[in-house]
């Protein structure tokens, strides 16, 4: 009696390492039977941003062709990526419902966007509900501030381009005096608010401080007080028509400061600056995660084969999207599945280095390496000039008065 129990336990063991083993072949069967994976991404693709909306799809793009092109993602038998793509129209509302749709309706599995900081915002919002891993391109600290699970950023966040804006300013330029100038969305109230605190840590005095909404179509009033307060520097905010205004009316006010440096870029490090500023442009400096000159591994081949594809140079715009859509990339081929729930555990453990520098994310989703250089335009292009151990150029300090240009 006994010895047939033991034959029909072992039996039943049997049975069920079995129907195990099955139900392992059947979940691997399926993962490596996916055709294609679809990511999602969200830009201002109409409306005053659409071409800064525009780079960054360039970016998405490039990165998913090179993918698709080297194979698909090998560890799901070569799926290719399919590319989803919405516009939030620069529009918060937009951005989140547009962000459901792609997530309830055309099944993503993860989303790279969004540019601006405020259509990011709300759109993260959605896929921490909906549990579905992000990258985002936008700088606010809150994206990676309120405690969410999905939402990673690869780029550096505000503080850090503020912090080496400042140090730049008072280590290059010996500013003592500085004023603020930023727009009045989430982004630009953030970076005013830690470069006055960076400023003040660092000993310098903020003579003017002053929002505007971006899209404005006269800064006179600020800049005629930014003349009156003489600073030594400016720490600017915009987006591009904001950054082509700025500078512009400077030189049409005669407002002449020995630096102008945007942390983080917005609109200053948009390639349509440079083409719509022109000489304008010249001798701005910005605080930024990215530079076309850095040494990093994939960063010459990346600007050599987005000259090749679009026919111009990219931008930090560009770039931050690319190297997002790189990171979610990676993720899915070491996750081996489409679950967003396997591909944000991999999101986590993202250890690689790329065309900006090292990645690796702390609790919060942000990269825990800082990435930051400081760029000035230098006949019409972006050079590194600081810090000097990367530096190409070294930067031209003071920037000319306009009447000496």
């Amino acid at each position: 009696m006994k010895s047939m129990k033991t034959k029909e336990a072992l039996l039943l063991l049997i049975v069920l390492v079995a129907l195990c083993a099955g139900c392992m072949k059947t979940e691997k069967v399926k993962e490596n039977e996916v055709k294609e994976i679809k990511i999602g991404t969200v830009w201002p693709l109409s409306g005053p941003l659409a071409s800064s909306g525009e780079k960054h799809l360039n970016g998405v793009k490039l990165r998913v062709d090179e993918v698709n092109n080297a194979g698909g993602i090998k560890s799901l038998g070569g799926a290719k990526v399919k590319l989803i793509v919405a516009d939030n129209q620069g529009d918060p509302k937009v951005s989140a419902s547009e962000t459901e749709r792609l997530i309830v309706k055309e099944k993503i599995v993860g989303l790279v966007g969004c540019y601006t900081s405020s259509t990011t915002l709300p759109a993260t919002e959605v896929t921490e509900r909906y549990k579905i891993p992000t990258v985002a391109c936008a700088g606010s600290p809150k994206i990676t501030g309120r405690g969410y699970k999905y939402v990673f950023r690869a780029h550096s966040e505000v503080i850090k381009t503020a912090d080496i804006s400042v140090k730049f300013l008072k280590d290059v330029v010996k500013a003592k005096t500085v004023a603020i100038i930023m727009e009045n969305s989430a982004y630009g109230q953030a970076s005013a608010k830690f470069c006055e605190k960076a400023a003040e840590d660092a000993g310098m005095e903020v003579v003017l401080k002053e929002l505007f909404p971006s899209g404005t179509k006269d800064l006179t009033p600020i800049l005629l007080k930014v003349k009156e307060a003489k600073p030594d520097a400016i720490l600017a905010v915009g987006y591009v028509s904001d950054a082509i205004l700025m500078v512009k009316q400077m030189r049409e006010l005669d407002v002449n400061v020995k630096a102008l440096i945007a942390p983080g870029g917005a609109g200053f490090n948009d390639a349509d600056f440079l083409k719509a500023a022109k000489d304008d442009a010249e001798y701005i400096f910005v605080g930024i995660f990215w530079s076309p000159d850095a040494k990093w591994p994939g960063n010459a081949e990346f600007v050599a084969h987005y000259k090749e594809v679009f026919g111009e140079a990219p931008d930090p715009l560009a770039a931050e999207a690319y190297e997002a859509t790189t990171v979610l990339l990676d993720a899915i081929e070491r996750a081996g599945s489409t679950n967003p729930e396997k591909i944000r555990e991999a999101l986590a453990k993202t250890n690689m280095t790329w065309i900006s520098g090292p990645i690796q994310f702390d609790e919060r989703g942000e990269n825990i390496y800082k990435n930051v250089v400081v760029v000035q335009v230098q006949n019409g292009t972006f050079v590194t000039v600081y810090p000097e151990e990367v530096a190409v150029a070294k930067p031209i300090v003071p920037m000319p008065a306009w009447t000496e240009r």
